[in-house]
């Protein structure tokens, strides 16, 4: 089978495609689509938290159809799935049964590539880290990309109002598109607010961002940090927290799913959510599976809207 690979840590352009094994494994998904994040890319320069032996193939989330299945568990061969199991770029993968949900028969392959870690991701951040309740306002930072239209989605199917923030003109109309109730252009972002919001949501990082995003907050509002796309991770004197009445914390879905038991919970409302209408994943750009590079630099660029996708 083909696989993406990093065989050394020198960015995306390093990355080959490789012919491997098939994988063993009680549960093995064939791949149709399959999502590329911003922790793959920190991956092809040995930037991302968990380190990998090289060489290794990289992703993270995949759609598929499963063509290897213990007997007596929650999949057959033939079901429509969609994964959190490393190693997704790739025509096969050896599944996490724990970290496999049944894919929405509302969502294509490819859309079911871009729910797993940006949904579960937002529902986190938003739910359970932002403590998030109907009528709020959420400010999401990065709001025309994977991360950001998931949590434009999800924000608006709890019930709260959001404000979008993004870098373009054209990446306003992707926000508006993915539901956002009003959208602010540009790093000077504060002045365009009409008011305080309650809750804020940063997967872009940055000085600047952080602190105009901490006096963006109403009293007792919350900031809750899920990435740094940017490159800067920010710094932050606690007397601003002290003195204003707000709190930061940070998402990392990662390790609440290796810590929780709630995943599949999550899954499952992610799915009444699709079902409902509520959400429904916004992919970008759908490549073929060579073209990992390419993908990977789309996000480095900061060029992507919505998820972007390769195709085995």
């Amino acid at each position: 089978m083909r696989a993406l690979r990093v065989t050394t840590e020198d960015g995306p352009d390093a990355v080959t495609v490789e012919d491997l094994p098939e994988p063993d494994g009680d549960l093995v998904v064939a791949v149709r689509a399959a999502g590329v994040s911003f922790p793959d890319l920190l991956m092809t320069r040995g930037d991302y938290q968990l380190r990998q032996e090289l060489p290794f193939t990289l992703g993270w989330e995949a759609a598929g159809e499963v063509v290897r299945a213990p007997v007596g568990g929650r999949f057959a061969v033939g079901n429509r799935v969609m994964t959190l199991s490393f190693g997704a770029h790739a025509e096969r993968i050896a599944a996490m049964p724990e970290a496999t949900f049944e894919l929405p028969d509302e969502l294509s392959f490819e859309e079911g590539a871009a729910l797993p870690l940006n949904y579960l991701t937002a529902l986190a951040a938003l739910q359970r880290r932002g403590r998030l309740r109907a009528g709020e306002t959420v400010l999401v930072h990065g709001a025309a990309g994977g991360v950001g239209t998931a949590c434009v989605q999800v924000a608006k199917a709890l019930g709260a109002s959001v404000v979008a923030v993004v870098s373009t003109d054209a990446k306003a109309e992707v926000a508006r598109g993915a539901g956002a109730d009003a959208v602010a252009v540009g790093e000077d972002f504060r002045p365009q607010l009409e008011s305080p919001v309650q809750l804020v949501v940063d997967p872009v990082g940055g000085q600047e961002r952080f602190v105009e995003s901490l006096r963006a907050l109403a009293p007792e509002g919350r900031l809750v940090v899920v990435g740094f796309t940017s490159g800067e991770i920010p710094e932050i004197r606690v007397n601003r927290l002290l003195l204003r009445n707000v709190d930061v914390c940070g998402c990392s879905f990662g390790v609440l799913a290796l810590g929780a038991a709630g995943t599949t919970g999550a899954a499952e409302r992610l799915a009444e959510m699709v079902r409902a209408g509520s959400i429904k994943p916004l992919v970008g750009s759908v490549r073929p599976l060579e073209e990992g590079p390419a993908a990977l630099r789309e996000l480095d660029e900061r060029r992507a809207t919505g998820k972007v996708v390769l195709r085995p």
